[in-house]
């Protein structure tokens, strides 16, 4: 017999996720559900536009792949639970996921959960172990978030914090300086710094904080997936483009770049379409301006809406990592490019324009955003353990706004 996971999004039956006993997953969405967005709408996935047969491809199997963590934590939930797919996992910690999407064996809807109060002694407990995550009071993990880097899922509620289990949402993610020697030196600090700059500079910014947790500093961020209200969905461009995890780097190798794509498809879902391409350059441009070697697939979001609308959610994970032991990847080709080191204004116009934008309007928007940076930057200045980085930074968006074309010289006629 086959093996049935139930869909929920925004905590409503959206259909039932298969597993096939070659291993190959499928998803059926309920009938009314069609009823609710037409057909071809794509209330779960820019990747996944609703359709009366059964779903099933890599589309899918990315944009379930997306909902888990990478690397070693993957390898160890995959031992811990003797999981041998995503759908295995998803079995075991898909009742809270990134966006507002939940997965459950027992069709009846999910409840509220419940939260484990924590001391600050456990909290710096958690911290301090990781990557290395082991719940409190022997309780199951059932809480899940892509990417990398080693985290833990926490709810604070009232200056206090708690471990959420059996579905309780979670509203923090704490991520410590890496024990790593080889990865990038204070990398909280920067990541916190670019922030506060991102934010200052007067663009949508995920909230974050620094905090030492028994000796080991981390960044605190706040989920912008919830709220009081409950969950809002969303899902990253690499779900939202079809792509496993393990293709989050672009190379220049496409025909169409992935910005475009994502240029094109969010904006004909967008209700302001104009608005989303501007947005969106300004988060690429924020990004490629201060050196963000690590504006991957991943690292960019699209909001969903109840109606199946798309926005792009504020900027998270950012840091300039290119100064922090060269990451020259842009993670995106920008008008073909994808070094920093040679990704100039014009490159930022001429991908601008590509998603149908006027050479005008595109430089625009990029300088716009040229200028607010420098003057965040500023504003913000540096701290003891980054010290030196912000004049760095600072140097860098200096030398885009440096390559502007020159107003010419009205002269007077004779």
């Amino acid at each position: 017999m086959n093996d049935i996971l139930h869909l929920w999004l925004r905590g409503e039956h959206q259909g039932e996720l298969e597993q096939l006993r070659n291993g190959a997953v499928r998803l059926r969405y309920d009938a009314d559900i069609f009823d609710r967005y037409g057909e071809g709408a794509r209330p779960l996935s820019l990747s996944l536009p609703l359709e009366r047969a059964r779903v099933e491809g890599p589309a899918l199997d990315a944009f379930l792949e997306g909902l888990l963590p990478e690397g070693q934590v993957r390898a160890d939930l995959d031992r811990e639970y003797q999981a041998r797919s995503a759908f295995d996992l998803l079995a075991h910690i898909g009742v809270e996921c990134a966006g507002a999407v939940q997965f459950t064996r027992d069709p009846e809807p999910p409840g509220t959960g419940h939260l484990i109060p924590l001391t600050g002694a456990e909290v710096d407990a958690l911290v301090v172990a990781l990557p290395t995550l082991t719940p409190p009071d022997n309780e199951p993990l059932t809480a899940s978030l892509g990417g990398i880097q080693a985290k833990v899922l926490l709810t604070r509620d009232d200056g206090r914090w708690a471990w959420p289990t059996d579905g309780a949402m979670s509203t923090h993610i704490v991520k410590p300086q890496p024990l790593s020697t080889g990865g990038p030196q204070h990398l909280v600090h920067a990541e916190h710094w670019a922030m506060t700059v991102a934010a200052r500079a007067g663009l949508p910014a995920a909230r974050t904080e620094l905090h030492d947790f028994d000796g080991r500093a981390a960044i605190v961020v706040e989920r912008f997936d919830r709220s009081a209200d409950g969950r809002t969905h969303q899902e990253d461009f690499a779900q939202a483009l079809g792509l496993a995890p393990s293709s989050k780097y672009e190379s220049t190798l496409r025909d169409q770049s992935r910005l475009r794509s994502i240029a094109e498809l969010g904006s004909q879902n967008a209700l302001r379409p104009r608005d989303f391409l501007v947005e969106l350059l300004e988060q690429v441009t924020f990004n490629a301006t201060i050196g963000n070697g690590d504006a991957h697939s991943k690292n960019y979001s699209l909001a969903i809406g109840a109606d199946a609308n798309y926005s792009l959610t504020p900027l998270y994970d950012v840091a300039p990592v290119f100064f922090l032991g060269q990451y020259r990847h842009a993670g995106h080709a920008i008008a073909g490019q994808v070094d920093l080191r040679y990704i100039t204004r014009e490159h930022l116009v001429l991908e601008g324009q590509s998603w149908g934008m006027s050479p005008a309007r595109a430089a625009s928007v990029v300088d716009d955003v040229i200028d607010r940076t420098a003057a965040a930057i500023s504003e913000v200045g540096a701290t003891e353990e980054i010290e030196a980085l912000p004049e760095q930074v600072l140097g860098r968006v200096r030398t885009f706004a440096g390559t502007r074309p020159r107003p010419r010289a009205v002269g007077c006629a004779q």
